[in-house]
């Protein structure tokens, strides 16, 4: 609602104030604090499951701590390796915690030799 119309003064300056620059802050340093989730809908999970059974796939797990995956995995990892003449790669599933423990392990360490020159 814009600020003053129930007044019938209306702010119509497009800028942010002050007080709605405070509670964007509050509210994005809030959602900062818990991880986000995104849930698979039911269609989607069903779909999944089916293409799964009519492939003979076996049930999605964690390549890092083995856990089973439900839904489409939180996030993948990247194999890469040669043999002879060939390049090889291979983007295995990721459950939500290892994803999240990998990506930031890679984001420090690459803040490390941003630091280093």
């Amino acid at each position: 609602m814009i600020e003053g119309a129930l007044k019938g003064t209306a702010n119509l300056d497009p800028r942010p104030t002050l007080e709605g620059a405070a509670n964007a802050e509050h509210r994005l340093r809030g959602t900062l604090t818990h991880p986000i989730c995104i849930s698979v809908d039911a269609v989607a999970d069903s779909a999944l499951r089916a293409h799964q059974a009519a492939s003979g796939a076996t049930e999605l797990r964690c390549d890092v701590c083995d856990a089973a995956i439900e839904g489409e995995p939180a996030g993948r990892g990247l194999y890469v390796w040669s043999r002879g003449d060939e390049l090889r790669f291979e983007e295995p599933a990721l459950c939500g915690g290892c994803a999240v423990a990998i990506g930031m392990t890679a984001l420090s360490a690459w803040n490390v030799e941003e630091e280093e020159g």
